[in-house]
């Protein structure tokens, strides 16, 4: 196989993709993405809070927030 085979296979799936994929998809999907990843950052920093807090409570016997 050389280039120009190659040129000839990928045309249509790249044709293809291009038709079928829209910018406002692209930003849907990045948009869900970010959401998604806000999520787990803020419940990671809500669960060592947490277990901050009970980890106090244990060795000073003091409850904080």
């Amino acid at each position: 196989m050389n280039t120009a085979d190659i040129g000839t296979i990928v045309a249509p799936l790249q044709t293809a993709l291009v038709g079928s994929i829209t910018p406002v998809q692209i930003v849907a999907i990045l948009a869900s993405i970010i959401g998604v990843g806000m999520t787990f950052v803020l419940m990671w920093f809500g669960v060592r809070k947490l277990v901050s807090i009970f980890k106090k409570a244990v060795t000073k016997g003091k409850i904080s927030v």
